[in-house]
């Protein structure tokens, strides 16, 4: 899954990688998920997520994916711009 995030109180990209790295932690401890930053270059109010879960249960996975992203916009920090989700099998 790939989220997209604006982060409206980020003055700065120590400001952006200071909220990215908490929220990253969180997940990965919370929802034992891979997650990863994506590349959205120098706009310090701009960043994205790379979230990935394995599992044999598709459901299992799905709904795992659908709390991390309520997860993360639940984060007053930051504004979820556009989610996707993709399955692999």
């Amino acid at each position: 899954m790939t989220i997209e995030l604006h982060l409206p109180f980020s003055q700065s990209l120590k400001d952006r990688r200071s909220v990215m790295n908490s929220l990253k932690t969180r997940v990965r401890q919370r929802f034992n998920v891979s997650v990863a930053e994506a590349d959205v270059g120098d706009l310090w109010q701009r960043a994205g997520l790379i979230i990935s879960a394995a599992g044999s249960d598709a459901a299992r996975v799905e709904r795992v994916l659908h709390d991390v992203a309520g997860f993360v916009e639940q984060d007053e920090r930051v504004h979820v711009m556009m989610p996707r989700m993709r399955f692999y099998e």
